[in-house]
């Protein structure tokens, strides 16, 4: 008895201790991408929103170039039209151009890539930058973080990081294939579900989100010219007004 519960103990130390590793491990790619000064990648997303029997596919190809502190040029397209997509930002101004309806937003460019919003603006491989902003260390979170193996990703041998977190009524689960020497993230994959209430009296509806996104980078802290960040809308794109936050919507129009 004595024996098996030393076993017991030795094991869960064991992965207590590995997922300080696995953590640890993470704070490095955090430290990459927070020190990253520029970078040319592209990201294809797969994904599968799934509501009850119902269920909705869609990939999404993006290419993204961008220079700190807010220097961007982004292109994305998709399986829906509405997907495609343009940013650009020279550090004074950024336009978003939406090839589907012909036209664009131009406004004042932000100071920076930080935060959720600003993180947007370099779409979908926005979300390696905002992992890098979390507090790993949050005593509120309830995030376990484990070692799942290694796998060799477009060449590059890459450990995977596992992050799982539930709560009352969601759960997530997020792999990251993280290469070994570099500590850049080449291959995300993400099973997320949770309920939402309808109405008083019905059953919640069921939701769940499958997603994975492969990176392939083609150049990391190297330099690229101010040209191309510079873009010209079509002389057919009419531009948008975009209405400031804090700005009352206006009242509806009669028939």
């Amino acid at each position: 008895m004595r024996t098996v519960i030393a076993l017991t103990m030795s094991v869960a130390l064991l992965n207590g201790l590995l997922a300080q590793d696995a953590k640890a491990f993470l704070k490095q790619v955090q430290q990459k991408y927070r020190q990253m000064k520029s970078m040319e990648a592209s990201i294809t997303i797969n994904a599968e929103i799934q509501r009850d029997s119902s269920s909705i596919k869609q990939q999404v190809h993006s290419s993204v170039a961008m220079v700190k502190p807010n220097k961007v040029a982004l292109k994305a397209s998709g399986d829906d039209p509405m997907a495609s997509r343009e940013i650009y930002s020279d550090g004074k101004q950024i336009i978003i151009y939406l090839p589907a309806m012909k036209s664009y937003v131009k406004r004042e460019a932000p100071p920076n890539f930080e935060g959720p919003a600003a993180a947007a603006t370099l779409g979908e491989i926005g979300m390696l930058f905002s992992l890098a902003e979390e507090n790993l260390d949050d005593p509120n979170s309830k995030a376990k973080y484990a070692f799942k193996g290694k796998k060799t990703i477009n060449g590059k041998p890459t450990r995977i990081v596992e992050i799982s977190e539930k709560r009352q009524n969601a759960s997530v689960l997020l792999r990251l294939y993280v290469g070994e020497q570099d500590k850049l993230i080449y291959r995300l994959e993400m099973n997320q579900s949770f309920q939402q209430a309808v109405q008083q009296g019905q059953p919640p509806q069921q939701f769940s989100l499958k997603a994975s996104a492969d990176i392939r980078y083609k150049s990391v802290n190297k330099p690229i010219p101010a040209s191309r960040f510079k873009f010209t809308p079509p002389k057919d794109a009419k531009p948008m007004q975009m209405p400031q936050p804090g700005t009352p919507a206006p009242p509806p129009q009669g028939p």
